[in-house]
Parts: structure tokens; sequence; C-alpha cells
């Protein structure tokens, strides 16, 4: 192991005093900077929310790392390089990281034309954009490189300048807010997060922006809230949790939220029974014998317009979707839940009429069916019932409806708008269900379903609420090692 002399550990003190007089990483931040100066990791993945600091921290390690090792030519590669004199220059983020004293110490000199910070020890740190792909050839880094915002990066920039840095071996972070996977870029930021967490050089992070302590936990939680409200948490999960959500563009239900929106199936049935007379009870069949039959079991109060789903039947094997075998099974779900089975109102899709034909002729005394419009021209408008059912609290399902919250959280209209037709089979008995119970839209005098849906403390258990989540696991494992004086 090289021997440190007294000088030079004298001198990288005394920068880490002088850089620290001004910036000193969060909590959140420790562990990026103990990856590149005591680790000697190569590719650093990071991946964080908005308020987590990203900037800073980047900031912080490339005058860190100017400083302590002379001639290093180090690159901060934004997006765009208009992008650069916003982000990071005409603030005086980056040119004027250090006070003017540390500055004269440093011998640091600034080059705006270039947006170039220059070092006394023959370092230097220089800006560009992605899209300048072609010049980024020909850099020579041999120090710390940055790609901020790497989700919206040109891939040819990559490929031409990733040679460059085997002169010295030098590091390179990649850092930035995840993509939406129906955003360009997802594949790559998944694939390359991937390959630098899976190798023996590589380090990956991800920090929600919680972690900044600097930031109010007041405005996360107003933010959280508001979001919620307009029925685009995904973009608190991303924005703000830093994780890798579905398709958010063109999704048909964006506020879907399983926190929100699925109960435990007792609890459910335990707030139903308080008040039993004041629901009514429907099932609804999606018959198919080639690909998927679907069936929902719920219950919809009369007086305060909730929807309960309750359970589900997702057959897709052929053998399973014979209506021998679906209604038996029907049946004893549908008593679990009420078993007087004069209070059920059973309807399926009015052409589909083998099915009602088989069911009269096996099961005609146990069990009565009815035909139901499918709603083909009013297709879009009982989608738009069902986003605002959501988005107000008025449907809620139980975690056996596993299938249709599948279909559901991946239901995206394709490349021209338009709503495919496949994996709707839940779907389409949710609208059947809707359609039974006279459900065209929610009353403007409906009371607050909380009022009706949750009479016990067992209807809503405090661990589905994100407000008392433990610290801990909101803000993920926060690393106490300090960078290494």
């Amino acid at each position: 192991m090289e021997e440190i002399s007294t000088e030079k550990l004298l001198f990288h003190t005394q920068v880490l005093q002088d850089l620290h007089s001004k910036f000193i990483p969060h909590k959140g931040q420790i562990p990026i900077g103990k990856a590149i100066f005591m680790d000697g990791k190569k590719r650093i993945f990071i991946e964080c929310g908005r308020k987590f600091g990203k900037t800073e921290i980047v900031l912080y390690c490339l005058y860190r790392w100017a400083l302590l090792y002379p001639n290093s030519y180090c690159y901060y590669i934004a997006p765009y390089k208009d992008q650069i004199k916003d982000l990071i220059w005409a603030n005086g983020r980056l040119p004027y990281f250090l006070p003017e004293p540390l500055m004269k110490k440093y011998g640091i000199t600034i080059n705006n034309s270039d947006f170039r910070v220059i070092f006394g020890n023959g370092s230097f740190i220089r800006c560009d954009g992605a899209d300048n792909y072609e010049k980024g050839r020909g850099y020579s880094a041999t120090g710390l490189c940055v790609y901020d915002e790497f989700k919206d990066h040109n891939p040819k920039f990559h490929e031409g300048f990733e040679p460059n840095l085997a002169i010295t071996d030098a590091p390179l972070i990649f850092i930035g807010t995840p993509p939406s996977s129906d955003e360009g870029g997802f594949d790559r930021w998944c694939s390359v997060a991937d390959e630098v967490q899976e190798s023996e050089i590589g380090y990956y992070i991800n920090r929600p922006s919680m972690t900044n302590p600097h930031v109010s936990k007041e405005y996360f939680v107003r933010k959280e809230k508001e979001l919620r409200a307009i029925g685009e948490y995904w973009r608190f999960q991303k924005e703000y949790l830093a994780m890798r959500v579905r398709g958010s563009g063109r999704s048909i239900f964006p506020m879907l939220d399983r926190l929100k929106h699925v109960r435990s199936y007792n609890d459910l049935i335990a707030s139903i029974k308080v008040y039993r007379k004041h629901w009514d009870f429907f099932v609804a069949f999606d018959p198919g014998s080639a690909k998927c039959f679907a069936v929902v079991l719920g219950a919809v109060n009369r007086y305060s317009k909730q929807v309960m789903l309750l359970d589900e039947i997702y057959a897709t094997k052929q053998e399973d979707t014979f209506v021998s075998n679906i209604i038996p099974k029907t049946i004893e779900k549908m008593k679990e839940v009420h078993p007087i089975m004069e209070d059920w109102f059973c309807v399926y899709d009015y052409a589909a009429t083998w099915f009602a034909n088989e069911v009269q002729a096996q099961f005609s005394e146990d069990i009565n069916v009815h035909p139901c419009q499918k709603d083909l021209k009013n297709k879009e408008n009982k989608l738009s019932l069902i986003k605002d059912m959501l988005v107000r609290g008025f449907l809620v399902m139980s975690d056996r409806c596993e299938k249709l919250y599948w279909e559901m959280e991946k239901y995206s209209t394709d490349e021209n708008g338009k709503i495919p037709k496949e994996d709707d089979h839940a779907i389409d008995a949710l609208r059947y269900f809707l359609n039974a119970a006279n459900y065209h839209q929610i009353p403007a005098d409906a009371p607050l379903p909380e009022q009706e849906l949750y009479p016990n403390i067992r209807a809503f258990r405090k661990e589905n609420d994100p407000s008392l989540i433990p610290e801990e696991d909101l803000y993920g494992d926060i690393s106490s090692d300090l960078f290494h004086h």
C-alpha cells in the first residue's frame, strides 16, 4: 500500500477543511463521496429524487478531485450545451463554488466563453452538452467526469466519450431522477444502472428527496397530497421517491395507487357486516372460452355510493373457462361474501348468449344471470367515471383482486391514442358491474365514502397511511459514515 507523506496528508486535510467551509455533504450524499474517494469506484450511478442536492454534490466532488489531484481534466456534461448557462454557470454554482479568498489561494480562474474553471495546479473543470457528441470524442478526460440528468443524454456522446476515460481509468458519475417507462431513455437508464450495480468497479445508490435535511418535511407532505389529489401520485413516486414507475403519459388510470385503492379482504368484509343492509351485491361475468374468463364480485352502498370490489376469478387456461368450473367457484365466493343468494344480482356480456344458455341448462336452480349492455359507444365515458371514482375515493378493491389491479395498472392507450382491446377482461366485467348497479355518475351530494366505509378501526389500517410510515423506512438506509478527513 502506498505510503502517504505527512505533507500530502496535511494538504488533503486543508483542502477538505476549505471545501467544507463552503459546503458540507448531508448524510444521504456521504456514501457517494466515500465510493469515489475512499473505495476507488470508477462507475457511480446515483438515482435520486428532486431536491436531493444532486448538483451540489457533483460540483463538490468535481472541485475536490481537481484540487487533490493535479493536472486532472474533469468534465461536467449536461444533456444540452444550451442548458449549462442556466443550470450551473450564470448563477455561479460552478464557477464560484468557492468564495473569492479560496479561489485566490488555489489559483482558480474562470473562462466564461469556454465554460471552464481553471486551477493553479494544472487541473480544470470543463462543461459541455451531450448534444455536442462529435466534439466530445476529442476530450482528454484524466479526472472525474459527471453526466448530469443522464436520462436525457444523447447515447452517441457516451459512445464517443467513454474511451477518453481509459487514459487514467478516470471515474464517471451518472446522476439524475429516473424516467418513467414511457419516456425516452428508460431502457437505457435501467440497463446502465444494472450494469454499474453488477460491476466490481461500480457503485449504485438510490436516494429519495427526503434524504435532504435542508428541505422541510412539510414541503414533501404538501407535494404528496397535491399530486394524490389530482391523480398523479406516480409523479411523486418518480420525482421525489426516485422510483422507476410504469408509463404514465398514456396510462388510462394514472391515479391508481395501491396504498389508496387496495384494502385487506377481511377488513372490507368486516365493514360491510357493520351495515349489511346498506349494501347491494353484484357479480359481473366477462365470458371467454378461448383466452380469458373474468368474474368480478363486489358491493355498492346505496347511500354513500361507495363501491367495494371484493373478489375475482381470472381463468386463462381453457380447461378452467368451462361454465361447469366457473359457476361453482363463483357461487362459493358469493356465499363467503354474503350467504343470501337472493340478494345478489348477476350480469354478463349480453353478446355471450352461449354462456346464459349453459348456466340455465346446468345451474338454473342455483343462480340467475341477466344480460348487460357493453357500452361500446360509451366506453370512454365509463372509463372516465372509473377514473373519477378512483380520484375521489369512491372505488376500493380488496387484495384478492390482483388481476383487476394488474389490468388497470398497465392499461394504456397506444401510440395513436386509441384504447387497446387486450388485457381488459376484468375491466370489462367492472363496466358491466357498474351498469348493473345503474352507476353512471357520482352524485354531487354523495358523502365522503370514509364516513360509511371505515366505521371501525380494522377498515383502515395504520400501516396503509403514508404519513405514519416509520422515518427509517421512508428515507432508506442512510450511511452514518463521514467523508474521510
